[in-house]
């Protein structure tokens, strides 16, 4: 349907041709800025996916575990709580699935500060995606800035 793969590899290799500098890299300019913004936040949504790949993963292994809360009443809201948490995870990642699709649906072929700022608007909606269903649904956070900013208030 696109002719591409739709992957975070084709993102990354997208944003790059669209964010490349012919010069050294003058952090301090406009174009530094956004190349600095968009590998943090690549950064940050390469550990934000692979804590929510192993967390799906680890709840797939506990489920006849979780079932088995189901036979106590005192224990069902074990289930419940993991039932919600599963539910939020998948979700994430559909409504993660749906923001690529609309991103290589977009063609911004054009080296220009629109095309930058479009595709700093996508990183920053996919790792806002989690926060935003956590909000909605409920279920437990992937976000790495969230577990950054709670460690040092735990630190003062």
């Amino acid at each position: 349907m696109l002719n591409c793969n739709i992957s975070f590899e084709e993102l990354i290799v997208k944003i790059n041709s669209i964010v490349s500098f012919e010069t050294t890299l003058n952090v301090f300019s406009f174009d530094g800025m956004i190349k600095s913004f968009t590998s943090f936040g690549l950064f940050n949504l390469l550990f934000s996916y692979s804590l929510r790949y192993i967390m799906i993963k680890v709840f797939i292994i506990l489920t006849p575990f979780m079932i088995i809360t189901l036979l106590n009443t005192s224990t069902s809201w074990i289930f419940k709580s993991w039932f919600k948490s599963v539910i939020s995870l998948l979700i994430v990642q559909s409504i993660i699935s749906v923001i690529l699709v609309i991103i290589f649906s977009t063609d911004f072929s054009a080296n220009n500060t629109f095309s930058k700022l479009i595709y700093i608007g996508s990183i920053y909606a996919l790792i806002k995606a989690n926060m935003y269903t956590r909000q909605i649904i409920g279920g437990i956070s992937t976000d790495i800035s969230a577990g950054i900013s709670s460690l040092n208030k735990l630190s003062k």
